[in-house]
Formats: structure tokens, C-alpha cells, sequence
């Protein structure tokens, strides 16, 4: 039985594309903060992607996540509970 960390393990090329063409329509001036391990820009978040190294994984796991919530209506869910 595959734990839902060890589902990463091996991310697919497909995926990692996903994620780059997701990345690369952000704003330019936008940085995105991974908990300890720092600051990114959109530019290097794309070459972390392609290295495939811990913080590439990290953003493609996060992605990967928002897609499935989107998909399962999970986050549409959580946005129209939000208490105005």
C-alpha cells in the first residue's frame, strides 16, 4: 500500500509540465514563500521544477493538491463556507 507521500516519489515529465505552464503564467513580480525553505520567484520555481529537486517537488505536490481540490469541488466548497 503506497503512503500519499511515496505517490511523488516518481512525478511524471507530464506533470512537471503541467506545473511549469502553470508557473510560467504567474506575474512576474509575484514571489511565492515555501515555509522554511525560502522565497521564490516564478523563474526559479521553474528551474527547481525541472531539476526535480525539493523544492521542485514541493510546488508540484502543492499544485498537484490544488488541482485535486478543484476537481473534487472540495475547494469550491471551503470558498462559498467562508462566513462574509
Amino acid at each position: 500500500m503506497n503512503s500519499h507521500n511515496e505517490q511523488f516519489d516518481q512525478i511524471p515529465e507530464s506533470v512537471k509540465q503541467l506545473v511549469i505552464v502553470r508557473l510560467a503564467a504567474m506575474p512576474s513580480g509575484y514571489r511565492i514563500s515555501i515555509g522554511s525553505q525560502g522565497s521564490f520567484t516564478k523563474d526559479e520555481l521553474i528551474e527547481h521544477v525541472k531539476e526535480g529537486d525539493e523544492v521542485g517537488n514541493t510546488i508540484v505536490k502543492v499544485n498537484l493538491e490544488f488541482l485535486r481540490s478543484l476537481m473534487n469541488g472540495k475547494l469550491l466548497n471551503e470558498l462559498v463556507s467562508v462566513p462574509e
